[in-house]
């Protein structure tokens, strides 16, 4: 039941997403979105299902992600002065404020590198490397 529920969520998603990306309204697309939506799904499914894989969604990341997506803009506007002034990146090792659990990396890792200022290259055994055009401590936040 679970596995049909998430599939059915994948669908639904992925259905309304093609919508969303093709920008037309027609019988050719809903079959189209269709057909590419239910085997996107099953493709998920069935990874899911041989790796039992499963990554909790911790609430402490959804809690810092609206801050992660504000930083987009200020990041933006970062990156570009940076660029017009041919900077150099730094890398940087900071410590992991969560829990050193799969989940958690796995999602930081996704919320991170939504700055275009600071790219996740790594989270393992408490801390954090991440590079920076601008070293810009809200930029890597979650991660």
């Amino acid at each position: 039941m679970k596995h049909a529920a998430a599939f059915l969520l994948f669908v639904v998603s992925l259905w309304w997403l093609w919508q969303l990306l093709v920008g037309e309204w027609g019988r050719y697309e809903w079959i189209a979105a269709g057909g590419a939506a239910v085997a996107a799904a099953a493709i998920a499914e069935l990874a899911v299902s041989h790796t039992r894989g499963r990554a909790p969604l911790p609430f402490a990341i959804v809690r810092g992600a609206p801050s992660a997506l504000g930083m987009v803009f200020v990041d933006f506007a970062i990156v570009m002065s940076a660029l017009a002034r041919r900077r150099e990146g730094v890398v940087r090792h900071t410590t992991f404020p969560h829990p050193d659990t799969e989940a958690f990396r796995a999602w930081a890792a996704i919320a991170g590198d939504w700055s275009p200022n600071a790219y996740v290259i790594d989270i393992a055994d408490g801390t954090s490397v991440t590079h920076h055009l601008v070293p810009n401590e809200p930029s890597q936040r979650p991660a």
